[in-house]
């Protein structure tokens, strides 16, 4: 079966369908100002070739119509697998293959055509919490178009500002040394630029809990939500951003934060949890601590409990109606109830 991408009809678009569907879209991404480099390009195309089948694989995705229509806004979209740091700087390119594919097969199976579009667009909200004054909220959608490190992110607002980012992939486990089909691969957990003060506000009104500790938990209800029970993350040095010169930030943002839960490194290279992330018992928490232990415990679960019950609806949304443009009303509970005690 032919699989095409109608762009179009200009002189480009005209030349880029006669093109078909390997070099038509990197004809399109050449005459584009913002894009990647002529010899970005030129490596992308080579290894399209060299790999032939498996880009076979990633292309029969535009058969669909909604990844179809996508690809006319961005054209990268089914190329950005064969950049050499997709996911994990230590994947080959028939895993990150692999790992592409699955993942929008699995959000297609999941979810109906409107809230797939959703997604897609920008930001679906997740839910709201009010603390006093303030306003956070945690939205999902696809990652910005050059991202490459998840092809989902979670991300947190505080007033309206983005202050936090988790991205993330569902990918096949055998990609990350795990004996499951499904796993929630988490690629970033990074706080953007410039939002150190809104960083530090969120973890002081959120009862001591920072941004990454709460978006671990809404991924975690989104692997409720789906049914997938294990989340793997990537270590720092594999991180698709990594740098030697800032080694050490890596280190304590991937492994350090990772080895505090009490998460393991596999065989594999990657940090893997059941979910949910296995607690330290109680009775090891130093006294004077544990009732502060169980509340930030208690709003965490109810983050993972809110996210799930929001995407379980779009889920059921094939048969059943569900008002996206709300936001879940279970995070104001949240805050109430823990604000209460």
């Amino acid at each position: 079966m032919t699989v095409q991408v109608d762009y179009p009809i200009t002189g480009a678009g005209e030349r880029a369908n006669r093109l078909g569907a390997l070099l038509g879209p990197l004809w399109v991404l050449a005459l584009q100002k913002k894009t990647w480099a002529p010899l970005n390009l030129a490596g992308v195309l080579g290894r399209a070739l060299l790999n032939v089948r498996r880009h076979h694989r990633v292309l029969s995705l535009r058969r669909n119509p909604i990844y179809s229509e996508h690809c006319k806004n961005d054209p990268r979209f089914l190329f950005k697998y064969l950049t050499h740091d997709y996911l994990s700087r230590s994947m080959n390119v028939a895993a990150r293959c692999s790992c592409f594919v699955h993942h929008y097969r699995r959000l297609y199976a999941e979810f109906p055509d409107r809230v797939l579009r959703r997604i897609l667009a920008g930001e679906m909200p997740l839910l709201e919490i009010g603390q006093g004054d303030s306003r956070f909220a945690v939205t999902m959608g696809l990652s910005k178009p050059w991202d490459k490190e998840g092809e989902l992110s979670l991300n947190l607002l505080v007033e309206g500002t983005l202050v936090y980012v988790l991205s993330f992939s569902i990918v096949p486990g055998r990609e990350v040394g795990v004996d499951e089909p499904d796993v929630l691969l988490l690629a970033r957990l990074q706080g953007e630029r410039g939002a150190y003060k809104l960083i530090a506000k969120a973890t002081r009104e959120m009862h001591d809990v920072a941004p990454a500790a709460l978006l671990l938990a809404a991924l975690q209800g989104v692997g409720e939500a789906l049914g997938i029970r294990t989340m793997a993350s990537v270590r720092g040095i594999d991180q698709t951003s990594y740098r030697v010169e800032f080694d050490h930030n890596f280190r304590s943002a991937y492994d350090e934060f990772f080895g505090e839960l009490g998460v393991p490194l596999n065989e594999a290279g990657y940090f893997v949890s059941p979910i949910p992330v296995p607690e330290k018992p109680l009775a090891q928490i130093k006294q004077g601590h544990k009732l502060r232990t169980r509340q930030k415990r208690e709003f965490k679960r109810m983050i993972a409990l809110d996210v799930c019950a929001v995407l379980h609806a779009c889920r059921r949304a094939r048969v059943l109606t569900f008002p996206l443009s709300a936001p879940a009303l279970a995070g104001g509970i949240v805050a109430r109830k823990l604000s209460a005690e």
